[in-house]
Protein backbone atom coordinates (compact mmCIF):
# COMPACT_ATOMS: atom_id res chain seq x y z
CA UNK A 1 0.00 0.00 0.00
CA UNK A 2 1.04 4.00 -0.73
CA UNK A 3 0.35 6.39 1.87
CA UNK A 4 0.00 9.70 0.59
CA UNK A 5 -0.28 13.06 3.12
CA UNK A 6 -0.71 16.58 1.86
CA UNK A 7 -0.97 19.74 3.59
CA UNK A 8 -2.86 22.39 2.41
CA UNK A 9 -2.58 26.13 3.95
CA UNK A 10 -4.96 28.74 2.20
CA UNK A 11 -6.28 32.36 2.75
CA UNK A 12 -9.30 31.70 4.38
CA UNK A 13 -12.20 29.34 5.67
CA UNK A 14 -14.13 29.38 2.63
CA UNK A 15 -10.82 27.90 0.50
CA UNK A 16 -10.23 25.57 2.64
CA UNK A 17 -13.80 24.49 3.00
CA UNK A 18 -14.05 24.44 -0.75
CA UNK A 19 -11.10 22.19 -1.32
CA UNK A 20 -12.43 19.85 1.03
CA UNK A 21 -15.66 19.88 -0.30
CA UNK A 22 -13.96 19.61 -3.90
CA UNK A 23 -12.25 16.29 -2.79
CA UNK A 24 -15.00 14.75 -1.41
CA UNK A 25 -16.75 15.24 -4.92
CA UNK A 26 -14.53 12.84 -6.44
CA UNK A 27 -14.65 10.45 -3.56
CA UNK A 28 -17.69 7.89 -5.37
CA UNK A 29 -14.93 7.72 -8.05
CA UNK A 30 -11.26 7.16 -6.10
CA UNK A 31 -13.18 4.69 -4.30
CA UNK A 32 -13.64 2.92 -7.24
CA UNK A 33 -12.22 -0.22 -7.93
CA UNK A 34 -10.43 -0.02 -10.80
CA UNK A 35 -8.90 3.92 -8.94
CA UNK A 36 -7.61 1.77 -5.44
CA UNK A 37 -8.06 4.78 -3.15
CA UNK A 38 -8.62 3.06 0.13
CA UNK A 39 -9.35 5.32 2.69
CA UNK A 40 -9.25 9.29 3.60
CA UNK A 41 -8.96 11.25 6.04
CA UNK A 42 -9.27 15.25 6.87
CA UNK A 43 -7.35 16.74 9.77
CA UNK A 44 -8.86 20.37 10.40
CA UNK A 45 -5.96 21.68 11.63
CA UNK A 46 -6.97 25.65 11.89
CA UNK A 47 -9.43 27.59 10.32
CA UNK A 48 -6.86 27.41 7.13
CA UNK A 49 -5.01 24.41 6.99
CA UNK A 50 -6.45 20.81 5.95
CA UNK A 51 -4.15 17.81 6.02
CA UNK A 52 -5.54 14.70 4.38
CA UNK A 53 -4.18 11.26 4.46
CA UNK A 54 -4.65 9.07 1.60
CA UNK A 55 -4.36 5.15 1.65
CA UNK A 56 -3.92 3.58 -1.81
CA UNK A 57 -4.20 -0.11 -2.86
CA UNK A 58 -0.38 0.49 -4.99
CA UNK A 59 1.41 2.79 -6.16
CA UNK A 60 0.16 2.34 -9.82
CA UNK A 61 -3.44 3.61 -8.68
CA UNK A 62 -1.93 6.43 -7.16
CA UNK A 63 -0.24 7.08 -10.30
CA UNK A 64 -2.79 6.88 -12.32
CA UNK A 65 -5.08 9.30 -10.62
CA UNK A 66 -2.02 12.13 -10.04
CA UNK A 67 -1.28 12.07 -13.84
CA UNK A 68 -5.39 12.22 -14.76
CA UNK A 69 -6.41 14.59 -11.69
CA UNK A 70 -4.38 15.53 -8.48
CA UNK A 71 -1.84 17.18 -10.56
CA UNK A 72 -3.70 20.14 -12.22
CA UNK A 73 -5.49 20.16 -8.58
CA UNK A 74 -3.08 20.96 -6.39
CA UNK A 75 -1.68 22.92 -9.30
CA UNK A 76 -4.62 24.95 -9.22
CA UNK A 77 -4.35 25.31 -5.80
CA UNK A 78 -1.33 27.18 -5.50
CA UNK A 79 -2.27 29.21 -8.35
CA UNK A 80 -4.93 30.18 -5.97
CA UNK A 81 -2.42 31.23 -3.53
CA UNK A 82 -2.70 28.07 -1.41
CA UNK A 83 0.53 26.66 0.17
CA UNK A 84 0.60 22.62 -0.88
CA UNK A 85 3.29 19.95 0.95
CA UNK A 86 3.01 16.15 -0.07
CA UNK A 87 4.88 13.25 1.34
CA UNK A 88 4.26 9.42 0.31
CA UNK A 89 5.77 5.68 0.73
CA UNK A 90 5.33 2.75 1.41
CA UNK A 91 2.62 2.37 3.73
CA UNK A 92 1.38 -0.31 6.95
CA UNK A 93 -1.67 -0.04 9.02
CA UNK A 94 -2.74 -1.61 12.22
CA UNK A 95 -6.36 -1.05 13.41
CA UNK A 96 -7.81 -1.19 16.30
CA UNK A 97 -10.03 -4.08 16.74
CA UNK A 98 -12.19 -1.33 19.04
CA UNK A 99 -12.82 0.80 15.65
CA UNK A 100 -16.46 1.45 16.11
CA UNK A 101 -17.69 1.27 12.19
CA UNK A 102 -20.60 3.47 12.77
CA UNK A 103 -18.11 6.40 12.98
CA UNK A 104 -16.44 5.45 9.43
CA UNK A 105 -18.31 6.85 6.43
CA UNK A 106 -18.03 4.09 4.01
CA UNK A 107 -18.05 4.76 0.31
Amino acid sequence: MIGVTVTVKLQNKLAKDSIVMSLKNVSQHLFSEDRGLLMRCFTNVSDTQVDMFHLWKDKSYQLKTRKEFSSKFWEDIKDMGGVVSMTEGECEVEMSSLINSSLVKMK
